[in-house]
């Protein structure tokens, strides 16, 4: 249909010729190219996204959850994050182990004057091996610390997932509302080409009210919609450019980065799932003591508890330092017989030792006061992540409750009226009561109110992204705060 409109097109520019006409005849001719307008724009309705040619068609859709899943399978932090944890969990198995025995060889009291073993009766060859034994229970409370620091890994790479979809989704979506305004700026594109032709009948003709002003201002808006349309899809191909520093990987790098480029995105946005709008209802019946329990089941809260309790294994160490270190040696001496034949004892010895730390109690209570403090500075650094986190998450709340009073202002009032201003501004300037700079305010209103709705959609979408990281709620949680939501509905049922 769109390709014999256009054909028509061509066939009535080139008998058309712009000579003075009568006012009827301007009218006639007004209202016929405004016919065409909409015929033109319905058939650019008609090859929306899902009437398009197989070929478009045949491109892959880059879906928001594909792009996550994809980031989440090609991140190397969190293989590094596996790696750490390996190692921590091997160093734990050794950390107990007792400290190697020492052994000794030595020859004692060998005569210089004949180098001969059984010269002097003091001669002798002597074995012997020692053992320490580490302070306390420093070996066992060595491999808890590191069991623990191990234990720390899980929950930084729980927050690693939920950060990386949050930023994973706020690129999504910048690249979306880039890829769905330039649809918008395109469409309009042939109407603002077509209000060109209106107005240059009108100038052309001696009935019409039209000025050369009017001519260049729809030239000009011409040549800002192509200016749109280049900032709009610069900014889209920015936005995947750094959407790729997650999907790319260096093994697979080519491949993907063939898909992402190659890829289309998906017409509109899908729809928030049940299990998103009932987590907002739960947040807005929490108050904010109720809102901690979210913020407490938060990864990075888990992360910092595990800290707190290695750190209290650096106290229990350093107390460790107070008590003795023990060292027990054992060493057989032999003697070689007389040179008269007569036979000489071996020797046999056992002894032990002791550190007693007598000399160096500052050093200890030093050590000592370092592991306390270093442990209240996490227990600190908890409650500023506790007071973050709960900022973090009112603030994404609110916003998100903002632009949802907003979306719905826009999408039931002011879209709709823009659209009937524009219709009535283009019915005006057909019957000569209207001013043409009026019809392209009106229509530039329209395009930048539905620009504006889609930003609108894009920043909640956001804001969820930003509350699903702030509070991940975890099963037992989500069980208790979704029961007492439950009980509230009864209760206000029975009211």
């Amino acid at each position: 249909m769109l390709t014999l409109f256009q054909k028509n097109m061509q066939s009535w520019s080139q008998h058309l010729t712009f000579k003075p006409c009568n006012a009827q005849a301007f009218k006639t001719a007004k209202a016929f190219i405004a016919g065409l307008v909409f015929v033109q724009s319905s058939c650019l309705l008609a090859q929306s996204p899902s009437n398009q040619s197989s070929s478009t068609q045949s491109q892959q859709t880059l879906t928001l959850q594909d792009t996550i899943e994809i980031a989440l399978s090609n991140d190397e932090w969190l293989i590094k994050s596996e790696l750490t944890q390996s190692r921590l969990n091997v160093l734990s198995e050794g950390a107990d182990a007792m400290p190697d025995p020492t052994f000794s060889l030595g020859l004692l009291n060998f005569p210089a004057n004949g180098f001969a073993i059984n010269q002097e009766p003091m001669t002798q060859v002597k074995v012997g091996a020692s053992q320490m034994f580490p302070r306390g229970d420093s070996l066992s409370l060595q491999e808890k610390k590191f069991t623990l620091i191990a234990n720390e890994q899980p929950y930084l790479r729980e927050e690693r997932r939920l950060n990386l979809t949050q930023q994973t989704t706020h690129l999504w979506l910048d690249a979306f509302e880039a890829s769905a305004s330039y649809q918008l700026v395109n469409e309009a594109r042939p109407l603002f080409d077509k209000l060109g032709d209106i107005v240059s009948a009108s100038y052309a003709s001696s009935a019409g009210k039209a000025n050369q002003q009017d001519i260049i201002r729809a030239e000009l808006e011409l040549v800002r919609l192509n200016d749109r349309l280049i900032s709009l899809d610069t900014k889209k191909r920015v936005a995947l450019s750094t959407l790729s520093q997650f999907l790319l990987s260096t093994s697979n790098n080519v491949k993907y980065s063939t898909y992402i480029y190659q890829s289309k995105m998906p017409p509109h946005l899908d729809k928030v799932d049940a299990s998103t709008i009932e987590k907002l209802m739960i947040l807005d019946k929490y108050d904010e003591q109720g809102l901690y329990e979210f913020i407490e089941t938060h990864p990075l809260i888990d992360a910092t508890e595990q800290r707190v309790r290695a750190s209290n294994v650096d106290i229990e160490l350093a107390e460790q330092a107070y008590k003795p270190q023990y060292v027990v040696n054992a060493s057989y001496a032999f003697r070689d017989d007389a040179p008269n034949g007569q036979s000489r004892a071996d020797f046999i010895s056992i002894g032990a030792s002791v550190s007693v730390p007598l000399f160096s109690k500052k050093r200890q209570d030093a050590n000592l006061a370092g592991a306390k403090l270093m442990t209240e500075a996490i227990r600190t650094e908890k409650l500023l992540i506790m007071r973050e986190l709960m900022s973090g998450l009112s603030s994404a709340y609110q916003q998100y409750t903002g632009l949802s009073e907003r979306f719905a202002i826009y999408r039931d009032t002011i879209v709709p009226q823009m659209k009937h201003q524009s219709a009535a501004a283009l019915n005006a300037y057909k019957n000569d009561i209207g001013d043409f700079a009026e019809v392209v305010r009106a229509k530039i209103a329209e395009l930048d109110a539905q620009i504006l709705l889609l930003n609108i959609d894009v920043s909640k979408r956001k804001a969820l992204s930003n509350i699903d990281y702030f509070s991940p709620i975890r099963s037992n949680t989500y069980s208790s705060a979704k029961a007492l939501l439950q009980t509230e509905k009864k209760d206000n049922t029975h009211d």
